[in-house]
């Protein structure tokens, strides 16, 4: 085999790796590509999907606490209401109760003057403690009245005051719903932007060493086919053959490369003369 054929063949074997290597390095950097985009994509829609369901959930969260608040006004109106009709049902019954002492003392007066009877003396007196008695029962139907509205004005303030601590207690685990699905968006995010990061770092990698393939490859390429033209002689320098001139081409047939015939120098020592002197006398 040629030198040149065998150093091309090392060569070609040498770079055809490289290249292989170039193109299984870009395919690992092409997916590598694809895996950080496509998971920064999923990141992204699962960050707004969660941002969604937290601002759903505090939507939902807040609208039960103004139901609440609502009911609870509601409620405590009503209430309210009621002590109300109690002062109402209290102030009837003084009337009816100061209605009924009156008719009462009317009738008894009635009678002690069909009787003959009069004030003075014990009837005064017994007049007097009618009156007594009638005033504290009235005192007593008032203030049972006053102490009845009262407690049910209280139980209307604390139904307000409760649906105002519920109010604000769902208020707030609302906000605090969003605070924890802003901070879980963000952590969708940070962990989408890492990965996103470390494919872009994988895909960087293939490519330097799809890069360092194909170098090593056209390097080793070279480098062996250097080594394979050397080694098959391919730098040794051939022998130069001298141009043949037609004078060296006549003198050529009678030397030594033609076996049978002397050359000038012994036609010389024998006969004692050139070619180009005159022959003497021969010896005898």
């Amino acid at each position: 085999m040629e030198a040149t054929t065998a150093a091309a063949i090392s060569a070609g074997s040498s770079v055809l790796q490289g290249v292989g290597g170039y193109k299984s390095g870009q395919a690992s950097s092409r997916s590598a590509q694809a895996t950080a985009l496509y998971n920064r994509q999923i990141s992204e829609i699962n960050a707004q999907m969660e941002a969604s369901r937290g601002l759903a959930v505090r939507s939902i969260v807040e609208a039960n606490a103004e139901q609440i608040a609502e009911q609870a006004v509601y409620n405590a109106f009503i209430i309210d209401r009621q002590a109300e009709e109690i002062e109402l049902q209290n102030d009837f019954d003084i009337f009816i109760a100061s209605r009924q002492y009156d008719i009462f003392t009317s009738e008894k007066r009635a009678r002690w003057g069909t009787a003959g009877v009069t004030m003075a003396g014990s009837p005064t007196t017994v007049a007097i403690a009618d009156a007594n008695a009638a005033s504290l029962n009235l005192a007593n139907i008032q203030q049972r009245g006053i102490q009845a509205a009262s407690q049910v004005r209280q139980n209307a303030n604390m139904t307000l005051y409760k649906g105002k601590v519920d109010f604000n207690n769902l208020m707030q685990q609302a906000f605090m719903e969003q605070y924890t699905s802003d901070i879980r968006r963000a952590n969708i995010i940070n962990e989408g932007s890492m990965n996103y990061y470390a494919g872009q770092t994988q895909a960087y990698a293939a490519q330097q060493q799809a890069n360092s393939a194909l170098i090593s490859g056209i390097a080793g390429g070279i480098s062996g086919g250097l080594r394979t033209y050397a080694s098959l002689g391919g730098f040794n320098t051939p022998p130069v053959t001298p141009p043949v001139t037609p004078e060296a081409s006549l003198i050529s047939d009678f030397g030594p490369s033609f076996s049978g015939f002397t050359s000038a120098a012994q036609n010389q020592s024998i006969f004692g003369q050139t070619p180009r002197q005159p022959f003497g006398p021969l010896p005898g």
